[in-house]
């Protein structure tokens, strides 16, 4: 991995703060090896670096010296995708068009960050927009999987996962729409938490859905995934030092292997790393269910009926806020695949989605698929299933992918085990699962019921125990 071996790593985000806070290490020091780091970075994860932050690291050392620690990311550098708003750190939503906004507000989430402590490292790359699962983006470079550099790292949050994932920042945010977190996660080989729908604030994020969007982190493992959500919701979720130490914790845990129709046509080994976790829960003392989750194999479409049109709605309103006109004057700017969404709804030969199907979607068919989870989950604590139905694509086939024998879109194709799960605004926890035999990375997700995060992360850790 394009990591220099001075890189001070190795550690993830609760080991490289314990250091920081116990003067080990100091946040300078930090903070200057992940920007060389990054700055050397053939995977082409971040889009821009913060110029200030070794003078944020050198403040925060001396702050660590005069009165303690300011929060428990203290001095600890972590990158954000480049759809939250940076005050002085310009924002570009993986856009050609908005590559030159500096916000003069951080967003939200950034905020909770900093004041922990936390130093941002720099904005990662991203499927242009957030909307697309590949993040081979026409305006800043395709974004390489570390563990085989001619694949993709997913999307949209694909920066985040490969920077995470080749020890370049031991942890980042991303958002999730559709999978936009834990797809990345999945094929990076590292953690990617979607929490509930209302549990993290967005202000201050380039929305993509007015429903479904969602701020979340991606980390090493599991322990750095409760740390960074513990942080940002004001401590209302499990604190690291609560979670499992043995997978023996499984024991009487109600794990669900849902059946029937929502099942896809995934790889074989997908296939196998998924039955292999189910044994493993198993082996460990939980108890496997089969589980009828009805409506569940319309989510995805679900999810695009309803988040196509309100896209277009958010880049226009975007456009008008940045004075850069219409969308129609900015298409010649915009990459293929996101023009072709918005001409979709707005070119001379669309066919845009009626308001009456849209109306449709969102107050009749997502409380179906919603009842059909929430039944599942009434008698299980979480759901086990693939992340992906693929390991990372080659990046030669961003556009048309092969699966299984056949050539396939693969932005429908890789949210069919997450873009469901967004729709009807659920946490869910893509955790590694293992390799396939070409030594990909393949995750696995565990779904859970409103505000079950901490269930979650106690469930993925001790999953992650039992991996020895």
């Amino acid at each position: 991995m394009p990591v220099p071996e001075h890189a001070p790593v190795g550690s993830g985000v609760a080991g490289l703060a314990a250091q920081v806070r116990d003067g080990g290490l100091a946040s300078r020091e930090l903070v200057s090896a992940c920007l060389a780091a990054a700055a050397q970075d053939e995977l082409n994860t971040h889009i821009t670096l913060a110029e200030d932050a070794v003078e944020r690291a050198e403040e925060l050392d001396r702050e660590l010296t005069e009165r303690g620690p300011v929060g428990p990311l203290h001095g600890v550098p972590i990158s954000v995708k480049d759809n939250f708003t940076t005050a002085g750190l310009r924002t570009t939503g993986g856009m050609g068009v908005l590559r030159d906004w500096t916000p003069d507000t951080d967003a939200a989430v950034v905020q909770r960050l900093t004041r922990a402590g936390a130093v941002v490292l720099g904005k990662t790359n991203m499927h242009e927009y957030s909307f697309g699962i590949t993040s081979d983006n026409p305006h800043f470079g395709p974004v390489r999987n570390p563990h085989d550099p001619t694949r993709s790292a997913g999307g949209s949050s694909g920066g985040s996962g490969a920077a995470v994932a080749a020890r370049i920042v031991p942890a980042a945010m991303g958002t999730d729409t559709g999978g936009s977190v834990r797809i990345p996660a999945s094929v990076c080989g590292v953690v990617g938490l979607k929490p509930t729908r209302d549990r993290l604030p967005l202000a201050g994020v380039l929305r993509v859905s007015s429903g479904f969007d969602v701020a979340g982190p991606i980390t090493r493992d599991v322990t750095d995934a409760a740390l960074l959500m513990h942080v940002l919701t004001g401590g209302e979720t499990v604190a690291p030092d609560a979670l499992p130490t043995d997978p023996a914790e499984l024991r009487g845990v109600r794990i669900g292997i849902p059946v029937g129709d929502y099942w896809a046509d995934d790889h074989p080994e997908v296939e196998r790393l998924h039955r292999e976790a189910a044994q493993r829960f198993a082996d460990a003392g939980a108890e496997l269910r089969e589980v009828t989750v009805e409506h569940a194999e319309i989510g995805s479409e679900t999810g695009f009926l309803i988040a196509n049109p309100e896209a277009v709605v958010l880049v226009a309103e975007l456009f008008r806020e940045r004075g850069l006109g219409s969308i129609e004057q900015q298409l010649a700017g915009i990459g293929p695949d996101v023009a072709a969404l918005l001409l979709s709804q707005l070119g001379a030969d669309a066919t845009p989605i009626p308001a009456h199907e849209y109306l449709a979607a969102v107050h009749e068919t997502v409380p179906k698929i919603r009842r059909g989870h929430l039944t599942a989950l009434s008698d299980v604590d979480a759901l086990l299933t693939p992340t992906t139905p693929s390991p990372a694509i080659p990046l030669a086939q961003s556009r048309l992918m092969e699966h299984n024998g056949r050539e396939v879109d693969p932005f429908p194709t890789f949210v069919r085990y997450t873009f469901g799960v967004s729709v009807i605004g659920l946490p869910a926890i893509s955790v590694p699962a293992g390799t396939t035999s070409d030594g990909l990375p393949v995750g696995v997700q565990l779904v859970g019921a409103d505000h079950t995060e901490s269930t979650l992360l106690r469930l993925a850790r001790a999953f992650e125990l039992t991996a020895g």
